[in-house]
């Protein structure tokens, strides 16, 4: 064929039907596309978004500057910050590399000598690992309906312990312990036990005032408050918590500090996101408040069962599956959720709250995975 009867064989196609079905092609490429979601994944409790590209300039400028040289062991312009903000001595505040290495070296300096630590449970699994890696003994505490009971804590203390631990919201139900309560506990404890009070995710409840547990630090000093930057701040990767105590914690608190203290790039970064985070963390704060009580709402239309949340996830079963099935079924809608068995339950998940699309993601998927059996 030579090429001028090559192109007489298109002499008499419709330049219109062809572009009708361009445009019929390219409309069933982006359904396809479309209907390829990808994967949303809401096991984790950090903040899955960068932080402010000034909070890691600042870590990078630290390290092209100041990377050859120690930091200040004692973090002094963090914990001055720090106790400015939560209206405190700069000497009641520890700076460490991260709330839980703050919490393992509080253990292992109480449990020293043997002894229990006392935790409800399920919680943050840390804790009985804690315990053990530090030659105590963890007693755990069943939760009633999710929450703390502050009786049963109570009649789980004896002679033995050393140590109460308590996460506050709690990982992985999100129940909170307001600070009346808490308070009624401290003073009922006898004057041999610490409490650990674990605040990581403290800034995402709305029952009152942020730091209203932390100010009771005065009042009992055997009380130490733990704060993480990975959370709402969205820091994890900088590795770096602090801890609260009373000026009569003495000794205790100062042995909490690492020896060698927190590296030059982390310190840069936190002296940065205290410096100009509070608007992002406000923003986030009401972000996660907003859309865990939407999705606690339209759970009460799902045969989803939930408990009441003040963290930044939700506790979910679905009568008659178990934690595996309803996490697989989840999977399978393009969600992915932390199942319940490494928390403490086997019957349940537990889901993130972030943004209102993700909301939506999760209710979708809950709806088909608790709707199909």
């Amino acid at each position: 064929m030579g090429l001028l009867d090559y192109y007489r064989q298109f002499e008499d196609v419709d330049e219109e039907e062809l572009n009708r079905e361009r445009r019929a092609r390219r409309a069933r490429e982006r359904a396809l596309a479309l209907e390829q979601v990808p994967t949303i994944d809401l096991s984790g409790t950090e903040w899955p978004n960068f932080p402010n590209a000034e909070i890691m300039n600042a870590a990078i400028a630290a390290a092209r500057g100041r990377v050859n040289g120690y930091p200040d062991r004692h973090a002094e312009s963090i914990r001055r910050a720090l106790a400015e903000r939560h209206e405190v001595e700069p000497e009641q505040v520890v700076v460490g590399n991260g709330a839980a290495e703050l919490l393992q070296n509080a253990t292992l300096l109480l449990l020293r000598e043997g002894g229990d630590l006392v935790t409800p449970w399920p919680s943050y699994p840390l804790f009985p690992l804690m315990a053990q890696r530090a030659g105590g003994r963890p007693v755990p505490v069943e939760l009633a309906g999710g929450r703390v009971d502050t009786e049963a804590l109570r009649n789980a203390v004896g002679p033995r312990t050393r140590v109460v631990v308590i996460c506050n919201p709690n990982d992985p139900t999100g129940a909170y312990l307001d600070s009346q309560a808490l308070g009624a506990l401290l003073g009922a404890l006898p004057d041999h036990v610490h409490v650990l009070l674990d605040e990581a995710y403290v800034e995402f409840q709305d029952v009152e005032d942020v730091d209203a547990c932390l100010r009771l630090v005065d009042a009992f000093p055997r009380l130490l408050v733990f704060r993480t930057f990975s959370k709402i701040w969205g820091l994890s990767g900088l590795r770096a918590g602090y801890v609260i105590g009373s000026s009569a914690t003495g000794d205790v608190l100062g042995a909490l500090a690492p020896a060698l203290g927190v590296n030059v790039l982390t310190q840069a970064g936190l002296a940065q996101a205290l410096k100009i985070g509070d608007a992002e963390i406000a923003r986030r704060r009401s972000l996660v408040i907003d859309q865990r009580a939407r999705v606690l709402r339209h759970l009460h239309d799902l045969p989803v069962d939930a408990t009441e949340s003040q963290a930044n996830f939700v506790w979910l079963r679905a009568p008659g599956l178990s934690g595996a099935e309803l996490a697989g079924r989840l999977e399978r809608a393009g969600v992915i959720v932390a199942h319940g068995g490494a928390l403490g339950e086997e019957d349940h998940v537990r889901a993130a709250i972030r943004d209102a699309a993700a909301a939506d993601r999760l209710l979708n998927a809950l709806a088909g995975a608790a709707g199909s059996r």
